[in-house]
């Protein structure tokens, strides 16, 4: 693990504790000093979905921001809006193939 993404662990484990505490990517970004990578701190959130998908951590987010998850139903509800946005993601990508098609061989 990083200097940087360890950073970004104990800052959510020390004041991001459930879904009621959680701190958006300005705010973690501000509060580490940490480079933005862009309008949206991609930076910041690359280190986060690095910390889930690599370091097993248990961060949950939504469009407000990011908290360390502590229980089944804030799990759950991470769990659930994650793969609502994949099917919406899915469907979109359906469509423009379909709508690509249908330009083009019709």
């Amino acid at each position: 693990m990083s200097n940087e993404e360890q950073l970004v662990l104990d800052y959510l484990e020390e004041s991001a504790q459930g879904v009621a505490n959680k701190k958006t990517s300005d705010e973690i970004q501000q509060a580490l000093n940490l480079p933005t990578g862009g309008r949206t701190n991609e930076y910041t959130r690359d280190i986060i979905r690095n910390l889930i998908i690599n370091h097993n951590a248990v961060i949950g987010s939504d469009s407000r921001g990011y908290w360390i998850i502590q229980d089944e139903e804030e799990l759950q509800n991470v769990i659930d809006s994650l793969n609502s946005r994949a099917q919406e993601i899915r469907e979109r990508a359906t469509a423009l193939q379909s709508n690509w098609e249908s330009r083009n061989n019709g």
